[in-house]
């Protein structure tokens, strides 16, 4: 059967079968898949097999196939462009645009094309790649990058073209400082820090911390980054370009400036001088740190203010207990709301970030 006379299940589940060939482990498949992305994705050996044993979505439920499927819109054609920092988002990218429609365009990014390459040699004629864009109007595009590709994507887009946009944004962790699952709550941060190096939009940036005294913020920070420094012997840290080292070097030169750095294998955790307010709006007065497994604890006094000032950013919300779930998930429904540890492994069940709206953007008259 064409890929036409194909039910949008059914393109899905096909891309699940090539998906599940492509990274079996064992398999010279994998083998190869493993050795491009080393070149590719800047990821180490392990870092790379943790995220495709944890981070590829291979097993589903139907419940989250049935909402991934249904919360796309038909479309007569989609395109999709595709990000570097995760190589895995190629995945869930391929399976919205082939829920939309038959006829599936991708542009792999030139950095890492590694998997969406592999999935097409193993499902060859479910979509086509292309090094250019050939949008119509009526088309639906989805889109990832940083806001400022997204919108010199959007400036050369036809009018009536339907854009499906997910740009910049990051992850935050909470703590209770109170709760008696600081132990736990380390490691969860410190996987869901290591994972893809901390370039993702799920990735952690800040962790906050609620109640406890100034005593129990610097002990946790500390925790903290013994937890990351332990967890980088089993994930080695891959490689850095020079923006990327430059980055780095001016956050921990700003971030000495008030307060501790402290560190944690290659990364480090960032603390504010004890003496200082808890603050209800980190944005306020903190740029958000870099990738390359760096973190800001930040004690608040009110948690929901302080997530509040990061909403428009907010793609995630790793939680150390149960409560804290409990508590933001109604609050903040276009965030992934998860227990940390489960930051960078979403359920299969419609687009990452839910930031905008599912219908997309149509674009209007210039």
């Amino acid at each position: 059967m064409t890929r036409a006379g194909l039910s949008a299940r059914q393109r899905v589940d096909r891309l699940l079968l090539a998906a599940h060939k492509a990274a079996a482990q064992g398999t010279r498949a994998r083998r190869e898949l493993v050795d491009r992305l080393l070149h590719t994705s800047g990821l180490s050996r392990p870092g790379i097999e943790w995220a495709l044993e944890h981070c590829l979505e291979l097993t589903p439920s139907e419940a989250e196939l049935s909402a991934l499927v249904q919360g796309v819109l038909p479309a007569r054609r989609a395109h999709v462009i595709l990000p570097a920092n995760v190589f895995v988002a190629a995945h869930r990218a391929l399976a919205l645009a082939l829920s939309a429609s038959p006829h599936v365009f991708v542009k792999p990014s030139r950095r890492e094309p590694a998997l969406v390459e592999a999935l097409h040699a193993q499902a060859p004629g479910l979509f086509e790649l292309v090094s250019e864009l050939e949008v119509e109007p009526g088309d639906h595009v989805f889109a990832y990058g940083s806001d400022e590709t997204v919108e010199e994507l959007r400036r050369g887009l036809p009018e009536g073209a339907v854009l499906h946009a997910h740009g910049s944004g990051f992850g935050v962790a909470v703590v209770d400082l109170e709760s008696g699952t600081l132990q736990a709550s380390a490691q969860g941060i410190a996987e869901d820090t290591a994972c893809f190096d901390q370039r993702g939009c799920l990735s952690p940036r800040f962790v906050l911390a609620l109640g406890g005294g100034v005593g129990d913020v610097a002990a946790f920070a500390e925790q903290l980054a013994r937890s990351m420094g332990h967890l980088e012997r089993q994930l080695p840290l891959g490689s850095m370009d020079a923006a990327e080292l430059a980055e780095v070097t001016w956050h921990r030169q700003c971030a000495a400036c008030f307060g501790r750095v402290i560190a944690a294998g290659s990364g480090a955790v960032s603390l504010r001088d004890a003496d200082a307010p808890r603050i209800s709006n980190p944005l306020a007065e903190l740029e958000v740190p870099p990738g390359g497994r760096h973190l800001e604890l930040l004690a608040v006094r009110e948690l929901e203010p302080a997530l509040e000032a990061l909403r428009p950013w907010l793609t995630s919300i790793g939680c150390g207990d149960d409560a804290l779930v409990a508590r933001l998930r109604p609050r903040f429904e276009r965030a992934r709301v998860v227990r940390v540890g489960q930051m960078q492994r979403p359920a299969f069940d419609g687009p990452v970030d839910s930031r905008g709206d599912a219908r997309g953007e149509v674009i209007g008259p210039r």
